[in-house]
């Protein structure tokens, strides 16, 4: 009888599925710039990543200008969602995993709004059983309150989890919520800060994560 490496992956989204960190950064300075000082730069909005879109708007801008900025960002996001880049062997990856009938989650600190373009436009929509996002969680990674959203709904054993991200916040939460670890390192993930968590796994290209799914069955 062949069996399953894991009963559910769940994904991180930015810099692990889609390298799209420089288009967010740029998109919110476009909405922001005209009502914030001319010093503001991209770099400053990257900085300020973690949160949802609409948490660092507000950072930059007076409340009553809060949804107009996210306005223009989502209008952005979507006219030029070309712009944004799939990591090669991705759609492959996510394919063959709705091939085999592994489950699938993603767990995101972007807006539900943003996810919702990105899915439609890649043809993703009927790849993820559950969807969290920033939306959804009082608390961004790595606080694993939306990984264990994700667990509750779908019933899947903490230890035959997998949580696939770029950065130390999604290692951080597979981390706190009990569940296996592999790092995305396709992209520029950069160095896991000293004294965070560490992976179990390291995946330099998406087909090693495959490949790993590929010797359980056999």
């Amino acid at each position: 009888m062949k069996t399953k490496a894991f009963d559910l992956v769940i994904f991180d989204m930015d810099g692990t599925l889609l390298d799209s960190m420089g288009c967010l950064a740029d998109w919110i300075h476009r909405a922001v710039k005209e009502h914030c000082p001319p010093s503001l730069t991209p770099a400053d909005i990257t900085a300020a990543f973690g949160p949802t879109e609409r948490k660092i708007i507000e950072k930059f801008v007076a409340r009553d200008l809060v949804q107009p900025c996210l306005n223009a960002y989502h209008e952005l996001y979507e006219s030029e969602h070309n712009r944004i880049y799939i990591y090669p062997g991705i759609d492959l990856l996510l394919r063959e995993l709705h091939r085999k009938g592994i489950p699938m989650a993603l767990c995101t600190g972007k807006s539900r709004r943003a996810v919702e373009i990105s899915l439609e436009l890649m043809n993703w929509e009927d790849f993820f059983g559950e969807i969290i996002t920033g939306d959804d969680t009082k608390n961004p990674k790595p606080d694993p309150e939306g990984a264990n959203i994700i667990l509750e709904r779908t019933k899947a054993a903490r230890q035959r989890t997998i949580f696939i991200g770029d950065g130390s916040a999604d290692t951080g939460a597979a981390r706190g919520a009990g569940i296996v670890c592999g790092r995305a390192e396709w992209g520029e993930p950069g160095n896991l800060p000293e004294g965070s968590a560490q992976p179990e796994y390291r995946f330099s290209t998406p087909q090693e994560f495959l490949d790993i799914l590929d010797r359980a069955a056999k």
